[in-house]
């Protein structure tokens, strides 16, 4: 009888198992498998239909953009373009309404100056045009809006900012549709509006117009903001502001122009010069070579006024300066020179220093 009981108790475990496996319900995967897919397409509601649309590869926007904090852009290891993310004006611009209420930078950054191949870009700029001049929302959605119109790229976008700004019902929101021009960016088509917008405009305007000049780097922006402070005659050329040719960063091409200026030597020569130092290496080199030609060490003196603030530290302008504080003997040049030595490290630094045994 002991021998019987363990042969039962098999025959029954066994039986349980085939039972199971015969009347248990299909898998998940089998049932979805039989679902009409015309049916889910149709926005069929079912329990069946909503198993399937969970194998479906649907493109979802990243909506993970809107909601993240971000306390710095740099922070983001990549910022793909709108037009890599975004399927159509509809949908850029709900995600463009989304992160107005955050100001989310990291958004701005996905539409500057989008592909011209782009389909659907310009009913983005349509809606966004009739946006940033209604009454009924935020300022900061008007400014959301307006930024990512200055950083398209696109002459027509900017053009919308500038009539706002002369159209404005108010100050207010002519400020700020000003603030967001002065973020413009482009090519040369775009500084040329840019600078044909300078005769006859406002306070407002032509500041805002001045500061998105500043921002472009190329030979055109640095002939246009040198021609408008030369026809002003107003030798601070908005320095004072901030901007202007003083702050102006030149690219290699407009190099040449800025050292034309400063051989000229009158009152406009210290805004090329700060120019060139705003470059860095070679632009302080220019400068350096203009010294060392000079037989008006007084006029020198004048015309680097504030100048150091613009001579930025790297290793190579270290170099150079100290190179050249061994060979000059105009005395305008080596007060500069050492003064921008000074300037790295405080009152202490040893301007001197050098592994050579003589200067």
């Amino acid at each position: 009888m002991k021998n019987i009981i363990p042969a039962i108790v098999v025959v029954l475990i066994i039986g349980m198992l085939a039972w199971y496996f015969t009347s248990a319900k299909p898998p998940v995967a089998d049932k979805t498998a039989k679902l009409n897919v015309a049916d889910i397409a149709d926005g069929a509601a079912s329990n069946d239909a909503d198993l399937a649309t969970e194998n479906i590869d649907v493109r979802i926007p990243r909506q993970d953009i809107l909601t993240d904090d971000y306390d710095d852009i740099e922070d983001l290891e990549d910022i793909r373009p709108a037009t890599e993310l975004y399927s159509s004006a509809e949908q850029a611009l709900e995600v463009l309404k989304n992160a107005s209420k955050s100001y989310d930078d990291s958004v701005l950054e996905q539409f500057a100056e989008p592909d011209f191949s782009c389909t659907w870009c310009e009913g983005l700029y349509a809606s966004l045009n009739q946006l940033i001049t209604q009454q009924d929302i935020s300022a900061d959605e008007k400014s959301y809006y307006a930024e990512v119109m200055a950083i398209s790229g696109r002459v027509d976008n900017v053009k919308a900012l500038v009539d706002a700004i002369k159209s404005a019902p108010n100050q207010e929101d002519a400020d700020i549709y000003a603030e967001a021009l002065e973020l413009a960016i482009g090519k040369d088509d775009l500084t040329s509006y840019l600078g044909s917008q300078l005769s006859g405009a406002n306070d407002t305007l032509r500041e805002s117009l001045i500061a998105a000049l500043t921002n472009q780097n190329s030979r055109l922006a640095a002939e246009l903001l040198y021609k408008n402070t030369v026809e002003r005659g107003d030798a601070d050329g908005y320095y004072a502001s901030g901007i202007g040719l003083g702050e102006f960063i030149p690219d290699e091409d407009a190099m040449p122009f800025l050292q034309d200026a400063l051989l000229k030597r009158d009152q406009f020569s210290h805004l090329a010069a700060k120019a060139l130092l705003n470059s860095g290496t070679d632009g302080l080199r220019m400068v350096l070579d203009s010294l060392e030609s000079s037989k008006d060490p007084d006029f020198d003196r004048r015309m680097l006024k504030d100048a150091i603030d613009h001579v930025g530290y790297d290793e190579d302008v270290e170099n150079l300066l100290r190179e050249r504080l061994k060979t000059t003997s105009q005395p305008a040049a080596r007060e500069f020179i050492e003064e921008s030595l000074k300037s790295f490290e405080g009152d202490d630094f040893d301007i001197y220093d050098t592994d050579d045994d003589e200067l």
